[in-house]
């Protein structure tokens, strides 16, 4: 099976959040496993939350090319003021 770009992205931000949580509680001294699952399990809370967030531009909905150009074709660039 092979996974989008997308989804080796959001595996690689649950994994630093997992060592991130992991190694925070183990280098305080809290060694019991049922904690560090605890912080395994709660790192899991940012991505999803950014997972179900249409709008993030990293795991969310992007929008489509065509509409970006539109959005480009539109824009004005603005004129510096003179001082």
């Amino acid at each position: 099976m092979e996974l989008s770009k997308k989804n080796k992205a959001m595996l690689a931000s649950y994994a630093r959040s997992v060592v991130g949580a992991a190694s925070t509680l183990y280098i305080a001294g809290v060694t019991d496993p049922k904690d560090l699952w605890a912080a395994l399990v709660g790192a899991l809370i940012p991505v999803a939350a950014r997972a179900i967030n249409p709008n993030d531009p990293a795991f969310g909905r992007l929008p489509k090319a065509s509409a970006v150009e539109e959005a480009l074709k539109a824009a004005k660039p603005k004129k510096k003021k003179s001082e």
